[in-house]
């Protein structure tokens, strides 16, 4: 850069002007806060303001007529001469009229940062240049503190060994750390640029969207389970933890999400429910042989009338007898028995299978009275009746009607065993009602003793039992069906002072 100072109007004498015009530049350079300095076509330094003094140690006085080298260090101080001749024999700028950052030497030899700025100007026949300077030290300070926690921040975030992405306000991801990668199998940067959802299989894609939409909108972090895609294309099974930062002014600028692995625990589970599912199946075979000489006599029964149905029709046949409406009352009766006994062993069928747990709408009414088919012939055997209070119409129920069954069932067999010893009636209750909208009610009340004090805050726990033989398993399996159905299992004493269990189920207009 280069400024020619234009000749002043007619005025004073040319030496008063002249002295006038210094002295107007000297306090001017000495009034600037940044140090300015002065030097000939040769190097030498012409003039130093105040500001320069200040900043480099130096009195005017003791640097004026020296080189300009002398405020700054090697390699600087040797290469500034070589760069000022160059320009000047062939005007090919290095530093001049161009900014740049230099380092500077103070009087005790301790050196500075400084943006320099140098420009040349000409008056007349006299040529030199100017050099503006800024102490930038503190500038660096902050530079290199930002640095060091930003590197900080770096290796923190990818050495988190939580898999986690950072993304933009519309949920594209910035960043990405390692254990991303080892978690999904991308490069980081391959995933920069990609919408976090894409990550995400279809089918929970929307719900991860709708999320994402509502933290930008409220700022409130967000918690779901989803199923991410990974680079070898097996669905992933984890936690995703979104959280937003936001600006000063409040608008969201960018988004953390953590993806926490849950496929060990979802394994672990799966065997959990398959185990459950196992120990329920044992559990209702264990029961079904607790029943067994009553349930083969409660078969036998039909049988036999079959057997003694099908002889006197026989003998109606070989006697010649040709009364068609009387050979067709008996073999209605053997129909009759044969479906008795075909229901008692559907019903033994269904509760001795093994097979998946399945959802499907359940007549409570019709289950229990299957179910007292089972015990039919039991409760006759010990003198025991049934007070049956069903309402006529009962909401339908969703859910496993064989694990439902197998509920009512149980808690009928306790009802037995209870009155076995001792009772004050002869007569057990059960009861089905729909009390409150969108539930209803099965109850099973007996004659019994009832629960001795102290167990009842451990009656459904696994493995406690009252019973000499038992296991204390089948509480606890009846109490953890009836949650699996939404429901509740609740145990008090009755007006007789024996056991009155409640099974509360959702129906499905709950549901």
């Amino acid at each position: 850069m280069s400024v020619e100072i234009a000749a002043g109007v007619p005025g004073p004498e040319p030496a008063d002007s002249r002295r006038i015009s210094e002295d107007r530049l000297g306090a001017l350079l000495d009034a600037a806060v940044d140090p300015i300095v002065l030097i000939d076509p040769a190097g030498r330094i012409t003039l130093f303001n105040r500001a320069a003094e200040r900043v480099f140690g130096y009195a005017a006085a003791e640097v004026i007529g020296k080189n300009v080298s002398t405020l700054m260090p090697a390699p600087y101080r040797d290469e500034h001469d070589r760069y000022l001749q160059r320009y000047l024999r062939t005007g090919t700028a290095h530093i001049i009229g161009v900014g740049r950052e230099v380092i500077a030497q103070r009087k005790d030899g301790r050196t500075f940062p400084v943006d320099l700025s140098v420009g040349e100007f000409r008056s007349g026949s006299e040529r030199g240049f100017v050099g503006v300077l800024r102490d930038i030290s503190l500038r660096k300070q902050q530079e290199q503190e930002i640095h060091r926690i930003n590197e900080e921040l770096r290796l923190i975030f990818d050495s988190t060994p939580t898999a986690t992405t950072i993304t933009d306000h519309r949920g594209v991801i910035v960043n990405a750390n390692r254990a991303s990668e080892t978690l999904l199998g991308y490069a980081p940067e391959a995933l920069a640029g990609v919408h976090h959802s894409e990550l995400i299989l279809d089918q929970d894609r929307g719900t991860v969207r709708e999320n994402f939409d509502r933290l930008r909108e409220t700022g409130e972090r967000f918690q779901c389970e989803v199923r991410y895609l990974t680079r070898s294309g097996h669905a992933l099974y984890a936690l995703l933890n979104a959280g937003v930062a936001r600006d000063a002014q409040g608008m969201p600028l960018l988004m953390v999400c953590e993806i926490h692995d849950r496929s060990a625990l979802f394994a672990a589970a799966q065997e959990v429910e398959e185990l459950h599912a196992k120990l329920m199946h044992v559990s209702r075979i264990g029961l079904l042989g607790e029943m067994a000489s009553g349930i083969a006599h409660e078969v036998n029964q039909p049988l036999a009338a079959i057997a003694s149905y099908a002889s006197a029709a026989r003998r109606m046949l070989l006697g010649g007898m040709s009364d068609q409406q009387e050979l067709a009352t008996v073999l209605d009766k053997i129909a009759a028995q044969s479906d008795r006994a075909g229901k008692v062993i559907r019903g033994l069928r269904n509760l001795a299978r093994k097979r998946e747990a399945v959802s499907e709408p359940v007549d409570c009414r019709a289950l229990i009275q299957e179910v007292l088919r089972l015990v039919e012939f039991e409760l006759r055997a010990k003198g025991l009746r049934v007070l049956l209070n069903l309402e006529p119409v009962l909401p339908v129920v969703q859910g496993d009607g064989v694990q439902i069954q197998q509920v009512v069932l149980n808690l009928i067999q306790n009802a037995i065993e209870a009155m076995g010893e001792s009772a004050s009636c002869d007569y057990l209750e059960i009861t089905a009602s729909a009390p409150d909208a969108g539930w209803i009610e099965i109850s099973v009340s007996d004659c019994g003793p009832g629960l001795a004090e102290g167990g009842e805050a451990r009656l459904f726990e696994p493995f406690f039992t009252t019973k000499p033989q038992g296991t204390g398993l089948g509480l606890s399996i009846c109490k953890s069906i009836t949650n699996a159905h939404g429901g509740e299992l609740h145990y008090r004493r009755n007006d007789h002072g024996g056991a009155e269990f409640i099974m509360r189920l959702p129906s499905m207009t709950r549901q």
